[in-house]
């Protein structure tokens, strides 16, 4: 297999940030061809306990006519805020219950359809969750599905972005599912029978009621849209949770909220996958030596397997100025109906050689995104980059990622092959999809290369 790469002997003007002061002769620039591959990607932690993030989940089921189809449900615990309490008083009567999902404010897809519907219903775990345990999107945990905690709640997708109204009050938007009280009551007072007179009540009452599953109620009916919904909040309505209404006679109305909470409630986002049968799977079993077309989705999906021989192709004793992985949107392949990845992300695969104590195969970081504490200017999102420019007179979308750091160990460790795996964001998980150009594209202006930019001395 031979792998072609270009060379520019003009002087390329290139962005005075980037360029060497006063010791140069000369700006070359360098163009290294690139042998791509798709393949899917699960790879990605759906229960990330990083409070410094939202929680986003994707509930629902999904098609796309390329990329196949999708069954979402979230799985997630809720805390008890009245630890140490027995049971609930005999005199209480109670009015209902209701669980709260918050909308993400996103949902994927064609939004432009004002007629989708979804339908949900929820269940209690049949077993606890463990906060440490890592989730993925295809991992199984078992239901109680013969005791529902809700009737098939449809949703009107139209009106998910509207304001929630409770008691006369309106709320940030958020789904709010009626919950039936007998099987919930059943579940709750066991729960704080089991924590009152434990060493660590809220733990025990984690345990005790075990969670929730909220899920598709039709997994054999896909949608056109898809919505996200926000675990962690800060207060009643603006977090997930149930809702629980009772009062005793002739008294107001009382509000309970069992909440989750990001700090000690399990969660995860299972997502299920189906695309044997639709265009994307002729990528993931491309038996090309180089594709001409790759996709990419945001995990769990389509990711590029990217493979850059002969990096050693630039001259000796040069300077480097830039290094930038180019990878271009195909736009008559490409539907606006569906967003684009906002950024896309890298990581590094190990030969068994380099780096040095990186198995063959192993995915590690490369030098470009780890801190660099001698040059602050050398952010990540500066070097890095990820998201789509528009190159050159023609109007391009490319996605630009800059390894130049990445780049010269690898010559340094006298690497000749870069291997990379570039994929999307795990935020919204599963949106957002493109085609686009891989090494083997038929127009060289479209096709992914590696873009070096260097500097020869004096």
């Amino acid at each position: 297999m031979t792998v072609p790469f270009w060379g520019c002997k003009e002087h390329a003007l290139i962005n005075a940030n980037v360029s060497p002061a006063n010791d140069t002769v000369g700006v070359h620039s360098m163009y290294l061809g690139c042998v791509t591959h798709t393949y899917f990607d699960r790879d990605v932690v759906t229960s990330d306990t990083n409070n410094a993030v939202n929680i986003f989940q994707a509930i629902g089921t999904f098609a796309d006519s390329f990329f196949g189809t999708t069954a979402n449900s979230t799985y997630f615990q809720i805390n008890n805020p009245n630890l140490g309490a027995p049971s609930f008083d005999t005199a209480y009567h109670f009015d209902s219950a209701f669980l709260i999902l918050p909308y993400a404010g996103y949902t994927y897809g064609d939004t432009s359809d004002k007629t989708i519907k979804q339908s949900f219903q929820v269940f209690p775990l049949a077993s606890t969750m463990s906060y440490s345990t890592l989730f993925y999107p295809n991992s199984l945990h078992p239901i109680d599905y013969g005791n529902p905690l809700s009737d098939v709640v449809t949703v009107d997708m139209s009106k998910i972005t509207d304001s929630m109204s409770v008691g006369g009050r309106n709320y940030a938007p958020a789904l709010r599912m009626k919950l039936k009280l007998q099987p919930l009551m059943t579940k709750i007072n066991a729960a704080l029978a089991a924590s009152q007179n434990a060493e660590n009540k809220s733990q025990t009452f984690i345990d005790a009621f075990k969670g929730i599953c909220v899920r598709p109620a039709d997994t054999r009916t896909y949608r056109k849209s898809l919505p996200y919904v926000r675990l962690n909040g800060a207060s009643i309505y603006n977090e997930a949770g149930i809702i629980l209404h009772y009062h005793r006679k002739d008294d107001l109305d009382t509000v309970i909220e069992y909440y989750f909470g990001s700090g000690n409630c399990g969660h995860y986002n299972e997502i299920v996958n189906s695309y044997a049968r639709y265009p994307v799977n002729k990528l993931y079993t491309s038996t090309q030596a180089n594709d001409s077309i790759v996709a990419i989705q945001n995990m769990p999906g389509s990711s590029i397997d990217v493979i850059i021989p002969h990096i050693d192709s630039i001259p000796k004793n040069v300077l480097i100025n830039k290094v930038e992985l180019q990878i271009s949107l195909i736009p008559s392949l490409n539907n606006t109906k569906y967003d684009l990845p906002k950024v896309l992300f890298v990581k590094g695969v190990g030969n068994g050689t380099y780096p040095v104590g990186v198995a063959a195969g192993a995915q590690y970081d490369i030098e470009d995104s780890k801190p660099l504490t001698y040059l602050t200017t050398y952010a990540n999102s500066t070097i890095i980059d990820g998201t789509a420019h528009s190159i050159g007179s023609l109007g391009i979308t490319t996605y630009t990622i800059g390894l130049p750091r990445e780049y010269m160990a690898s010559l340094s460790a006298q690497n000749n092959v870069l291997h990379l795996q570039v994929r999307g964001s795990r935020i919204y998980y599963g949106a957002y999809r493109m085609l686009a150009a891989g090494g083997n594209f038929s127009d060289f202006k479209y096709r992914a290369k590696l873009f070096v930019v260097y500097s020869s001395l004096k």
